[in-house]
């Protein structure tokens, strides 16, 4: 491996990657195989300009580390997302009130009230942490059936 390795050094790196097209699309070798020649750091970066175009043939250069370095940050962005919108709704809805109305009367009533649907303001609950009844509570309720108590408010994070 490492002599072809050399080899594919001494070539431009389209043709490696030319190549490395070849070996994927043919099968004439694994995709360990193939991973294995891409191992080295050295390999790695004389294919970095073509990177994309490895990409496309599901031929990945990062290291394990980068990859879950990626993963990590990409989770990060995730979260201070969906914070900046609880954050945004939060100032755009008042939570208490919208959680005893979500008790008081169907998620349909209160989302016509909102100018919503009631997907809308399913979305809306999640994102601020309100708890909403569970499927058959209001057919129980209208049953005279026993619902119990709503759980109480969850905090919504750090603004609470």
């Amino acid at each position: 491996m490492d002599y072809i390795r050399l080899g594919l050094y001494e070539i431009n790196p389209e043709v490696t990657v030319d190549l490395l097209e070849l070996f994927v699309k043919t099968k004439c070798c694994s995709s360990e195989t193939i991973q294995s020649l891409l191992r080295t750091p050295r390999i790695r970066q004389h294919l970095k300009p073509h990177e994309q175009r490895l990409l496309r043939l599901r031929l990945d250069l990062r290291t394990t580390r980068e990859k879950a370095e990626q993963a990590r940050v990409e989770a990060e962005q995730a979260q201070a997302k969906t914070t900046r919108q609880a954050y945004v709704l939060a100032s755009r809805y008042n939570r208490e009130r919208l959680y005893e109305e979500v008790w008081s009367e169907p998620v349909l009533a209160v989302a016509k009230k909102y100018g919503l649907s009631d997907v809308g303001l399913a979305k809306i609950c999640k994102k601020l942490n309100v708890p909403r009844p569970g499927l058959g509570y209001w057919a129980k309720k209208a049953a005279a059936k026993p619902v119990g108590k709503p759980p109480p408010l969850p905090p919504l994070g750090k603004w609470d």
